[in-house]
């Protein structure tokens, strides 16, 4: 693990040279323990013991200098190597990661990554990995000194290590086992309770929850469980460990009083000798304590190298250049699934004529979104090919390309600042003016106009401040402001109530003027004045027309669009009318 975490550092970390450092003061620590032999040999025998006791100052006041230096670089490293290196070097990664990549769940990695994760690994250069050091540097100098004074004690001491080590992997197997299905149990436990608060008011509504919810209830218990194994797996193997630790020291101690009876010992070097067997058993016992340390370490390691390991699509070797006009876009025969052998687009060729407005109709699953982002290089396709302007998309580096894209989604984030700020992402360079003019043309500037601090109200976290009609205007004037020649709108109008609807619709109809569109439009009725509409099924282009066309035609976007005009004249009624 620590080759892993020094890995990820980098070669400026110096975290081997940390460890080596503490392994030293431990060393000598152990050493000037070890000097009581001869010390108290020379006392005893009435020989002149200063020396011994200077030597024993010299190595123990070195030692303390040495862990307390070491000490005070491990809390550096710990500061800015582990919590500013690991935060930049997953922020960069984020940076070059595919837009594929980010989905719920990865964001969570990442927010867990750049939090909890990093705040474990920072335990390790600051208190784990010196303590497991210096302990070790500590019991290692005890033994070398046994066994320059007193081979036969110093053996005995030794001879316990890899029963020792053996119990200390028993243990470690234990615990990574047991915690790792405790941490599942909560995860659920977690989702679970979330799921309990999101569902309240069905839940009360039909009084699921009147003795308590079922399925809250059974991760609780599970919880329960879980934790109660993994707190009682590791009883054994940690009982079997100091065990063999004692079992150590009194085996030593043993001998030593063995020596002692025989006549082989003196009084005082047996009474180093003992001191120096506790010292020894002391330090191995404590490297028990750092199991959960050490594991919950290498799972957060892992959840991080998850993201600093994973695969970014490759710049260009040769770069083409950005897109130039005429900027159509054509999909020749593409393929693309998530994973092998579950394809999802099938063998798709289309035509976006420049300028033109293309919209993609189809059912849940049809492969809808995932060919819209193909355009902007989510992924590389798995067959075929996409290219704008003439130019494939994979020889356009990564900033050129989304220089040349817009793309307004469903659900709009929002940063959490001013609304001026947040339309000028679009073009931070924009002058005042022209963030206002593309506001005006997104229908925002009205929404602004009502709010009691203007251009400089707060949107709050994620936009939670704004309406979602309301962050769909912010995202259009962004869009407006960056004026990219080609525009993709991903079921932007679907969750709108109709004042919001049709503000958005009249914008996305400016907005669309003089660019290649490709939109996927929740109600029919927004994209029937598309050049063309095309419909996909299971992955596959079933047809390609104009409403009127497409309408003529017995298939599949006649059957939605007839659906839909029916869903829209629903209506309540009272009882009996």
């Amino acid at each position: 693990m620590i080759t892993r975490f020094a890995h990820h550092l980098g070669p400026g970390s110096h975290l081997r040279g940390l460890v080596a450092t503490h392994l030293l003061a431990g060393l000598l620590q152990g050493m000037a323990l070890g000097m009581l032999i001869p010390f108290l040999r020379a006392l005893l025998s009435g020989e002149e013991p200063v020396g011994w006791l200077v030597a024993i100052g010299v190595t123990a006041g070195l030692s303390a200098l040495i862990g307390a230096l070491a000490t005070v670089r491990g809390y550096e490293i710990a500061s800015y190597d582990v919590c500013g290196r690991l935060i930049r070097m997953v922020g960069d990664k984020v940076q070059h990661l595919p837009l594929g990549w980010f989905d719920a769940s990865s964001v969570g990695r990442v927010t867990t990554a750049t939090s909890t994760d990093v705040h474990v690994l920072s335990h390790l250069p600051s208190m784990v990995l010196p303590q497991i050091a210096s302990t070790t540097g500590a019991a290692t100098g005890v033994a070398v000194m046994a066994l320059a004074h007193e081979p036969i004690m110093g053996v005995a001491m030794v001879i316990t290590v890899p029963l020792c080590a053996w119990c200390l992997r028993w243990l470690r197997r234990c615990v990574v086992q047991e915690f790792e299905a405790h941490e599942a149990a909560q995860a659920r436990l977690s989702s679970r309770m979330l799921e309990f608060a999101r569902l309240q008011a069905v839940l009360r509504s039909t009084g699921s929850c009147r003795d308590g919810w079922e399925p809250l209830e059974t991760e609780l218990d599970e919880e329960h469980r879980a934790s109660a194994r993994a707190m009682t797996a590791k009883g054994p193997a940690t009982t079997v460990f100091h065990l063999s630790v004692e079992a150590a020291m009194i085996v030593a101690v043993g001998a030593g009083l063995s020596q002692l009876l025989g006549g082989h010992l003196d009084a005082a070097a047996f009474a180093a000798l003992a001191l120096m067997a506790v010292r020894f058993a002391e330090p191995v016992g404590m490297l028990a304590m750092y199991v959960d340390p050490l594991h919950e370490a290498d799972v957060a390691l892992s959840s991080i190298g998850e993201i600093l390991d994973a695969p970014i699509l490759p710049e260009p070797e040769e770069d083409a250049g950005a897109p130039t006009a005429p900027y159509d876009v054509v999909l020749n025969q593409v393929s693309f699934g998530y994973s092998p052998g579950a394809p999802v687009l099938r063998d798709v060729s289309l035509r976006l004529p420049a300028g033109s407005v293309t919209a993609l109709v189809g059912p849940s699953g049809s492969g809808k979104s995932t060919l819209l982002r193909l355009v902007a290089r989510f992924w590389d396709v798995d067959a075929g090919e996409v290219s704008l302007g003439g130019v494939d998309v994979r020889r356009i580096p990564t900033a050129e390309l989304m220089d040349a894209v817009s793309i307004v989604f469903q659900d709009v984030y929002l940063f959490d600042t001013t609304i001026e700020e947040n339309v000028r992402i679009g073009r931070p360079g924009a002058t005042d003016e022209e963030v206002r003019v593309a506001a005006r043309r997104a229908g925002l500037e009205e929404v602004v106009d009502r709010l009691p601090a203007g251009w400089d109200t707060r949107v709050g976290e994620a936009g939670g401040a704004l309406s979602g009609g309301e962050r769909q205007r912010v995202a259009l004037a962004r869009a407006f402001l960056k004026d990219a020649p080609i525009l993709l709108l991903d079921e932007v109008t679907s969750a709108l109530d109709g004042a919001n609807e049709a503000a958005v619709t009249r914008a996305m109809e400016e907005l669309s003027r003089g660019r290649t569109v490709l939109v996927i439009a929740h109600r029919l009725t927004t994209i029937r004045g598309a050049d063309r509409i095309v419909v996909l099924t299971d992955g596959r282009v079933e047809a390609v027309g104009s409403h009127e066309e497409l309408y003529a035609t017995a298939g599949t976007y006649r059957r939605f669009w007839e659906d839909q005009t029916a869903v829209d004249r629903w209506r309540l009624v009272r009882a009996g009318r």
